[in-house]
């Protein structure tokens, strides 16, 4: 059986993280990329990058501020314009996020505010992105109608029998990660990993990316250094492949097409 695949949620208030730290104690993180209709994250930038530089998978969530599907939609523009740059980092969705302080600052029906997670999914799934909703059992009981065709992000901080059936749990809002000072947002991923849905492309010398990312990542962990994790296909990756290549009976020519991705794993 697949031990538990551990992840964090975070923001700029976990301050300043060392991401090689905590790379040492979880698998992926979701990181948020801001809020509202005009708001980034103000270490958005810098989380994603250093996250995926130490070898983390990354999502990003939106906490979504709006009183109608309309200014859903805008939420979900300011949300594309500041992660589209970041695109190749993302594995593992766009997280939309309604919670009370939402509803605090525009009071909803049922039904208006499952169109507005609705609008902002829908935005994003128009741009490529694969989204998903995160929630509780409050919400999804008694605020939200039906949206079984998103993937469910889930607060559930009590242990017991679970009634749903989401792809990711957030388990607690006080575990403690070497690299972050403080409490953190815990998470557990239950879904296929790694969480890529897509074939590989071939890649070769020059070539950047996500999936340069997760071939560094799969050969330092075979022992094959390619010094930084940086999604850069640089001189250290090509020797690197090919020297996995001569000693896994692949022909030997620096390029990373269906056999050597199906021998990485």
């Amino acid at each position: 059986m697949m031990a538990d695949i551990k992840g964090i949620d975070v923001s700029y208030h976990n301050g300043t993280i060392d991401w090689r730290k905590v790379k040492q104690s979880v698998d992926f993180a979701i990181i948020r990329a801001g809020y509202g209709r005009s708001k980034a994250d103000k270490r958005f930038i810098y989380n994603i990058t250093e996250a995926r530089k130490a070898g983390l998978e990354t999502g990003v969530y939106w906490f979504i501020y709006a009183k109608d599907a309309g200014q859903a939609v805008e939420n979900a523009k300011k949300c594309e314009e500041c992660i589209r740059d970041y695109r190749d980092k993302i594995t593992m969705r766009v997280w939309a996020d309604w919670e009370y302080a939402s509803d605090k600052r525009n009071p909803q029906t049922k039904k208006s505010r499952t169109e507005i997670v609705r609008a902002f999914c829908g935005y994003m799934k128009s741009k490529g992105y694969e989204t998903g909703i995160y929630t509780n059992a409050d919400y999804l009981k008694n605020k939200f109608g039906s949206l079984g065709e998103y993937p469910l992000w889930l607060a559930r901080y009590s242990s017991g029998r679970e009634s749903y059936s989401p792809l990711m749990r957030q388990y607690t809002s006080k575990g403690r990660v070497p690299g972050i000072s403080g409490d953190v947002d815990l998470d557990i991923y239950y879904g296929k990993w790694p969480p890529h849905t897509k074939p590989r492309s071939t890649i070769k010398m020059g070539s950047r990316g996500a999936d340069v990312i997760y071939l560094q990542q799969r050969l330092t962990a075979k022992g094959y250094g390619v010094g930084a994790i940086d999604g850069i296909f640089g001189i250290r990756t090509l020797e690197a492949v090919k020297a996995y290549q001569a000693e896994n009976g692949l022909k030997v020519d620096g390029i990373v097409g269906p056999e050597t991705w199906k021998s990485l794993g």
